[in-house]
């Protein structure tokens, strides 16, 4: 198989590098999708040095564009080049040797569904968690059939995934496991390292959470709409060409001047 992992790296580059060690060592073609959303001398100096690598595709960007936008670009550009199966993972997952082939397995021995999680350390919690949720997982084509594209009006980051669960929950879609994956999710690390990232964070958070609610009529597990806004003319599904603005004037929000860092 043919394996792209999609990460974006604000504040480590240390998933992009545990993808890229073990790569030709590996029985599959495992390809990076290195995205830099920073400005950060050292950390842009670390992913110049990875993207070196011949296993890596990089998007030197140097900017916080949001994950959503990124992760979008990440797998629409991961499937156009052939990939068989697309990962991603937040920059502060490090793989362990046969992760990566085992989340793969799962993901295409289980096409049915839409995301795959894994299992692993949580070095924060100081335990083992049965699923890191979508700090790692797989995405499947059917996701992008149905759901497609992530919402690039929740920036920089936080509740994409929980809207994209919502969609998917609504359009009858459901979600796999790979139990036996090994990875440490180091949790929350580009927030909890720069003290001005965390004030900006509860900035955006709290706009996310505000455009959520508008969206959905509630809180997660508390939502009222079945349709975008209670529009039933708005689909569950973004497309890519829309995506930067997939559903509007009247609902898209203008207020990315928010993200500064």
């Amino acid at each position: 198989m043919k394996i792209a992992v999609v990460t974006v790296a604000y504040s480590s580059s240390a998933c992009a590098s545990s993808v890229i060690d073990p790569a030709s060592a590996n029985h599959h073609t495992i390809e990076c999708h290195l995205f830099l959303h920073s400005r950060y001398p050292e950390l842009t100096e670390s992913c110049n040095r990875v993207a070196q690598d011949s296993a890596v595709v990089y998007y030197p960007y140097g900017c916080n564009r949001g994950v959503s936008r990124s992760w979008n670009e990440g797998m629409l550009a991961s499937y156009a080049r052939q990939a068989d199966v697309v990962i991603i993972a937040n920059d502060d997952i490090a793989f362990t040797a046969g992760d990566i082939a085992k989340l793969a397995e799962r993901a295409a021995a289980c096409r049915d569904r839409y995301i795959i999680s894994c299992a692993g350390f949580h070095q924060r919690f100081n335990r083992r968690q049965p699923s890191v949720g979508y700090s790692c997982f797989a995405i499947n084509p059917i996701a992008i059939e149905k759901l497609g594209c992530f919402d690039e009006n929740i920036f920089p980051a936080y509740c994409e995934d929980q809207d994209y669960a919502r969609r998917a929950g609504l359009a009858g879609l459901h979600e796999e496991n790979c139990p036996d994956t090994m990875l440490t999710h180091a949790g929350s690390n580009s927030v909890l390292s720069d003290a001005a990232l965390a004030r900006q964070n509860a900035i955006t958070h709290r706009r996310n959470l505000e455009y959520y609610r508008r969206k959905w009529g509630g809180d997660g597990g508390r939502e009222k709409f079945n349709h975008p806004f209670n529009n039933p003319r708005l689909s569950y599904h973004i497309p890519a060409r829309s995506r930067q603005a997939p559903y509007g004037p009247a609902y898209d929000r203008r207020d990315h001047e928010i993200v500064r860092m």
